[in-house]
């Protein structure tokens, strides 16, 4: 049975470092706002009782409770007067362990604690004082749907919100001290977009010794959309309705499906350490900075309905090379004159991939440069949707046959049954064709089989594919992202190239405005010394540092995946 909606709410206040008192005081006089406006699941920060910042791990062990303290006894109280669920942030001293964990806490309106759960993905300044969290990926059910815990910086690793999804989470409860804004203004959007699924996220607002926190506490619908958020600077409470049954409905906005479309069986590096994958190797090669660089750029350019414009979209190619581009990627289906082509057409098509090849593999050798070129190729009236890998002489150095196949297609087209990475004299190179891009493991385990770039062929469908799935996927994973999409899609244009550092500003109406121009070519200058580190802060190691051995519900293969057919 699905529950009935009901009101969520998120707290944006700012704990005092060391004053129990004052912050009990925050907690009860929040949770009265919150009850006052119908909440039954509120929401607070990260280590609401201690604040954050300490002097020391002895200052925080000094300052840190155990689960039968006075602050969770507050919480308790607080829920049984008002028969409400409160989650938050918690500094907590495991005196049976002598460890210190920053913890999350959710407890029920009888004031027990139903998640108990461990902070993963760990700050900085987190490692000056608190150990690893040791209590996996727990997620409750409750009269309100089922529920998982997160804390802050656990947003930024794709397989912890996947976990907590795939074991049927449908209300992720984040409580954080966002520090940098694209946190909650990108990735908490990003993973309830990737996810289906609803997140409420309460942040502090204000300056703490050294660390000013904007704010960005937000309530975000399963589609990505925020549906409440507490002004920047502020102190106060926010709520909306939640709906749970929008998180029982896993389609994108379109036929697809957020989950039954994974192949997990292509997935399996993901539940292992870097140091057993390709990518270890790579990371312990030397590099020279200066010999590393070379220029890349999505190529807003493919066939469409208009006369001429094959010969006009390989003109493009050609002049973007002769410019000295070095890795060029342009959109999905590139000599198809429609962004989604049906079999007839796609039959057709492929009757003219060697002709595509060849001239582009003209190009490539002209200039010496590495093209990714989508093409169609048939087998028994079948239709395999290809990314040809043009090397410098001119010659393929690999293929990658698409693994997610879009919706439309699985009728007639066959997937691939890998995800491989091809070496360049420019970086290695992994590609994603279409409905590849919309799944964030495909990306890791390019990541970890060792890829610099990552081409993403395109034919985006929705603005968010764009806002909120590209630049994650360079980020998470510190790799290049060159993203061509064409010009005739549903959400059009807006090619360009994400750096593994992203963009100093979230925003990307403003750090890239989408460009929608057909034609247009979008490069940037790649240094592979930025992709061939993995550390977003000091200690904070994109791929080192996940728990790796909470990752088995992301790569369980099921009985009818293993009988899809493939190439």
């Amino acid at each position: 049975m699905t529950p009935q909606p009901f009101r969520a709410a998120v707290v944006q206040t700012l704990a005092a470092l060391g004053d129990l008192d004052i912050n009990i005081g925050l907690l009860r006089q929040y949770t009265r706002e919150a009850v006052r406006q119908g909440a039954r699941l509120i929401v607070f920060p990260e280590c609401m009782n201690t604040g954050y910042l300490f002097d020391s791990a002895e200052h925080c062990g000094e300052l840190a409770e155990t689960v039968h303290g006075r602050f969770v006894q507050a919480m308790a109280d607080l829920c049984r007067e008002h028969n409400v669920f409160i989650a938050s942030g918690f500094t907590e001293k495991d005196e049976a362990k002598g460890k210190i964990f920053n913890t999350g806490l959710l407890l029920d309106p009888k004031g027990e604690i139903i998640v108990h759960y461990h902070k993963q993905f760990l700050a900085t300044h987190d490692q000056n004082w608190f150990e690893l969290g040791e209590n996996g990926c727990p997620v409750v059910d409750t009269e309100l749907g089922r529920i998982g815990l997160l804390i802050c910086f656990d947003g930024r690793i794709p397989e912890i919100t996947r976990n907590l999804a795939l074991q049927g989470a449908e209300i992720i409860v984040d409580m954080a001290n966002f520090f940098a804004m694209d946190q909650a203004d990108m990735w908490v959007p990003a993973r309830a977009y990737e996810n289906g699924l609803w997140f409420v996220a309460a942040t502090k607002a204000g300056v703490e010794r050294s660390i000013y926190y904007p704010g960005g506490s937000m309530i975000v619908a399963p589609g990505g959309e925020v549906v409440a958020k507490v002004p920047y600077d502020t102190h106060g409470v926010v709520s909306a309705e939640i709906d749970v049954a929008a998180a029982r409905a896993k389609r994108w906005h379109h036929a697809g499906d957020r989950f039954l479309d994974r192949r997990p069986a292509l997935y399996g590096l993901i539940g292992k350490p870097v140091a057993d994958t390709p990518l270890a190797a790579i990371l312990e090669q030397p590099l020279v900075p200066e010999q590393s660089i070379a220029k890349a750029a999505a190529v807003q350019a493919h066939a469409t309905t208009e006369a001429g414009s094959l010969e006009a979209a390989y003109e493009m190619i050609d002049h973007t090379a002769k410019l000295g581009v070095k890795v060029i990627v342009v959109p999905q289906h590139f000599g198809s004159a429609h962004w989604l082509p049906g079999l007839a057409e796609a039959l057709a098509e492929a009757k003219n991939t060697p002709a595509h090849i060849a001239r582009v593999s003209g190009i490539a050798r002209q200039y010496g440069c590495v093209i990714v070129l989508p093409v169609l190729e048939e087998k028994n009236e079948k239709i395999l949707p290809t990314a040809i890998v043009i090397g410098t002489d001119g010659d393929i150095i690999g293929r990658y046959r698409q693994s997610h196949l879009e919706p439309e297609m699985t009728a007639w087209a066959i997937a691939g049954d890998s995800l491989p990475v091809f070496d360049t004299p420019f970086g290695r190179l992994g590609v994603l064709l279409g409905y590849d891009g919309m799944f964030p493991e495909t990306s890791r385990v390019l990541a970890l089989q060792g890829a610099d770039m990552i081409a993403w062929c395109s034919a985006w469908r929705h603005p968010l594919d764009r806002k909120l799935l590209t630049v994650p996927k360079a980020e998470d994973n510190r790799v290049f992202l060159i993203a061509a999409n064409r010009s005739d899609s549903p959400y059009p244009g807006g090619s360009f190239v994400v750096p593994p550092n992203g963009f100093p500003q979230w925003d990307l109406d403003v750090a890239a405005p989408p460009v929608k121009r057909h034609g247009a070519v979008m490069p940037t200058f790649m240094n592979l010394a930025l992709s061939r580190q993995k550390f977003m802060i000091p200690k904070v190691n994109m791929l080192r540092n996940r728990i790796v051995a909470s990752y088995t519900p992301i790569t369980a293969v099921d009985e009818e995946e293993s009988a899809l057919p493939v190439a």
